[in-house]
């Protein structure tokens, strides 16, 4: 097997492009005051007082994130559209999915569900297909056959209500996290491929075969991030919070090599649903440039969670800190400092349509009149921000590549970002 050879495919490219993706946790769990609901929480208790999606895209776009995930059903199994296959919904209320797809419409942003295979409701209420025991039989969706059980045909009329009723859906994104108590078996293949069918553009995630969980929620990515990941009778060689997950010793063991690059998921507060209590915990700048410095400058995305208030809207505390976030990534690392100049911040980037071949580099800077080592690193990938030791007056800069799978082009940019203490 040969790892320079692997390739991504065009949805993985773009996802890859958008850098900063926002999660938004909406819910029962919003009203209850819970991160994690029961399953049989009252429909009633989600009544947001000033709903506004719209809200949340001008945030979101101002900010440079270029697409919105929605919990569009959590664990507890509620539904934030009026799904035609459940009264545990927002029936009675307002379309949140429809509303958030049209938001991203008109502001030019990816529309991405979420939608939980684990589901409290469905194992809990009475008639309810989690775990059921029921058999496998031939079940028709849409337009498509697929021999399931009862939950997996729910959960697939679900995705097919979400993919032709709200599309175009850019990211379909699958939880591994499941509070139940019951046994209950994925259909993960007539999920996927109905995917397929229906979003051929979507990327699915964390879960599916095109994106991998990074291993935390902590906000960061490996220093050593590789997107082409080695494989054994199906399976990821290590887990997914492994140290490492492509390293030599994980290649060794493989019988297939896949293009499969890490998302980063963490929450702008401490909880992923919207708590007042937490109204003083928002991240702010260098937090959170922090975060984007070892998610997207790991060779990863960054999945930042906004949750909206019971109003609906997003809450002043978070829309200030996305606000800034988003005016100090243009002014520290959508502009280059032009050489000479104060730098403390490599900007390290290879075409990843060509795979990624860099394995280790050495930059160094022309200062005093002599070149000197100023940084090394392993992996680039689609970028790679690595801060120095401390702010240099540079003159030039150069890079040397110390080990590679195979020849390739890498673009290096110097940057200066004042919040790095």
């Amino acid at each position: 097997m040969d790892a320079s050879a692997v390739r991504p495919s065009a949805r993985q490219v773009a996802w890859q492009r958008q850098e900063l993706t926002a999660f938004v946790h909406f819910g029962p769990n919003t009203f209850t005051d819970l991160e994690w609901g029961t399953g049989l929480d009252d429909p009633a208790a989600f009544a947001p007082t000033a709903l506004d999606c719209s809200q949340w895209t001008r945030t979101l776009a101002g900010a440079g994130f270029k697409s919105v995930i929605l919990t569009a059903k959590h664990h507890d199994g509620f539904c934030l559209w009026p799904s035609k296959f459940l009264d545990h919904s927002v029936a009675t209320g307002g379309d949140v999915v429809g509303a958030l797809s049209v938001a991203c419409q008109v502001a030019g942003l990816g529309f991405g569900v979420y939608l939980s295979p684990a589901d409290l409701y469905q194992e809990k209420a009475p008639g309810g297909y989690y775990g059921n025991g029921s058999p496998a039989v031939p079940s028709r969706i849409g337009e498509l056959e697929y021999v399931v059980d009862d939950y997996n045909r729910f959960y697939l009329n679900q995705l097919h209500e979400l993919l032709t009723s709200y599309g175009p859906i850019a990211e379909v994104w699958l939880d591994g996290a499941n509070p139940t108590s019951s046994a209950q078996t994925y259909a993960f293949d007539a999920w996927f491929d109905l995917i397929r069918r229906l979003a051929p553009d979507a990327t699915i995630a964390v879960g599916g075969p095109d994106v991998r969980w990074v291993g935390n929620e902590d906000g960061f990515a490996r220093e050593t991030e590789w997107s082409v990941v080695p494989f054994a009778d199906g399976a990821m060689v290590a887990e997914q919070t492994a140290r490492s997950v492509a390293g030599p010793d994980e290649l060794a063991q493989a019988d297939e090599l896949r293009w499969y690059p890490a998302e980063v998921d963490v929450s702008i507060r401490p909880g992923w649903f919207y708590h007042a209590a937490e109204d003083t915990a928002v991240k702010q700048v260098p937090e959170l440039l922090d975060i984007y410095r070892k998610s997207v400058g790991r060779n990863a995305v960054l999945l930042l969670n906004i949750p909206p208030d019971r109003r609906g809207l997003f809450a002043d505390p978070d829309v200030e800190a996305l606000t800034a976030f988003g005016a100090a990534i243009r002014e520290y690392y959508d502009t280059a400092v032009k050489l000479p100049g104060r730098v403390n911040v490599l900007d390290l980037r290879e075409d990843i349509e060509q795979g990624q071949q860099i394995e280790s580099f050495a930059v160094d800077a022309f200062t005093e009149g002599s070149w000197q080592e100023i940084a090394t690193g392993t992996t680039i990938g689609h970028r790679r921000l690595l801060p120095l030791d401390k702010p240099l007056q540079l003159d030039d800069v150069r890079l040397r590549i110390l080990s590679t799978r195979a020849e390739t082009e890498v673009h290096l940019s110097t940057h200066y970002d004042p919040t790095i203490s």
